[in-house]
């Protein structure tokens, strides 16, 4: 961390910084003091907090990204929250901050290593899906990178391609912990109790556990995998599996009936559009168990990191599920495409949509297309 004058962490910006920030926010007021980072017109990204852009270490050169949050459109403490929770993380695969925040009038900045590479979201779209091959590194180090949070006590809860950076090098930085929630230590010293209920109803709606949408409570490890499960998906297929994991969505309850038969989700999702799911067992395996409607079914981060599907390329010996939580064993398609259809259609009075035929390449028409989502979060977030 950069060392601020006096000691003092969030002291504002100097003039270099603040003519940069008009130029880029052209309504952020001006404020005393100086850091040493100039901010540059390359936008990273915008959202409803700001936007993110590039700026320059005025000692080093180094180049880093720093986030220009509204305190009008963002709470002090919530801006504070997501620093304190960056400070926990000293991780390969999760993004770090590079220095204090700064405060400029009603402007916070975050100052964050800088991943070249974009996100992962846009290097699935570039290509309309990734092959096996190509998806098992970025799934391996998403899932590392969940782990460590995990270990913290601490749940992402927006968990998605967007939030996947990827350095230089082409590997993933997960970022953006404005959603996360941490599970504190006891007074004691005792560790974290992850078995208490959060209720807050956020995330991004096409990654939601089917639990958080429902706003009954719900265990927060869980719904990381769920969202990591959709993330590999997406990856693979080129297009989301739900919608959205409520009634809301026809291919929700129709995935429940399914899987309740014993039918694998990938192979029920595919069977929608009259397409083969041509996914390795091995994956779809993994899926299926990560995407459990019961989380207490689901798989945990540890039992993911265990699957034979990501043992490939592992050296000989690791890589294997533990014997005493075996996922479910799934067969595949045991039915033809009229029996799926029979068996989904008695879920619902509503006639089956319809479904097409085209190019395998191509995501089938209907199926809900992969587009960036914008997080929501619906109750007051508990004291932290």
């Amino acid at each position: 961390m950069r060392e601020q004058p006096g000691g003092r962490e969030g002291l504002a910006a100097g003039p270099l910084l603040r003519a940069c920030l008009r130029a880029a926010l052209p309504d952020a007021p001006c404020g005393p003091a100086t850091m040493g980072f100039k901010l540059d017109k390359t936008e990273l990204g915008a959202g409803g907090y700001g936007k993110v852009v590039v700026a320059r270490d005025e000692v080093t050169g180094e180049a880093v990204a720093a986030k220009l949050i509204a305190t009008s459109r963002m709470k002090a403490a919530a801006i504070q929250k997501e620093v304190d929770l960056m400070r926990l993380f000293n991780h390969k695969y999760i993004i770090g901050l590079k220095a204090e925040p700064a405060q400029e009038g009603k402007y916070y900045i975050i100052y964050m290593e800088l991943a070249t590479g974009g996100e992962l979201f846009s290097r699935v779209i570039s290509s309309g899906s990734l092959t096996e091959a190509d998806a098992r590194p970025y799934f391996r180090q998403l899932m590392e990178a969940v782990e460590e949070m995990h270990s913290k006590g601490v749940v992402h809860r927006d968990l998605k391609l967007e939030n996947v950076l990827l350095d230089g090098s082409g590997n993933c930085k997960v970022c953006d912990f404005g959603l996360a929630h941490r599970f504190l230590a006891g007074a004691d010293g005792s560790k974290f109790d992850a078995s208490v209920k959060l209720k807050e109803v956020c995330g991004s709606k096409s990654y939601c556990a089917p639990e958080v949408l429902e706003g009954r409570g719900y265990l927060g490890f869980p719904t990381d995998v769920w969202s990591c499960g959709i993330c590999l998906f997406a990856m693979l297929a080129g297009f989301f599996p739900l919608d959205e994991a409520s009634g809301g969505d026809w291919r929700y309850e129709r995935v429940k009936t399914a899987a309740a038969a014993g039918q694998s989700t990938c192979h029920t999702i595919y069977g929608f559009y009259e397409r083969p799911c041509l996914l390795s067992k091995e994956v779809t395996d993994l899926i299926d168990a990560m995407l459990a409607i019961n989380p207490e079914k689901r798989l945990t981060v540890a039992q993911v990191l265990q699957a034979p599907w990501l043992a490939v390329g592992l050296p000989l010996g690791g890589g294997v599920y533990d014997g005493e939580a075996q996922p479910p064993s799934y067969r595949g398609v045991q039915m033809g495409p009229e029996q799926l259809k029979a068996l989904l259609a008695q879920e619902s009075a509503e006639p089956v949509p319809p479904v097409y035929r085209g190019v395998a390449a191509a995501p089938p028409s209907g199926a809900p297309m992969l587009g960036r989502q914008t997080a929501f979060l619906r109750g007051d977030e508990a004291p932290h």
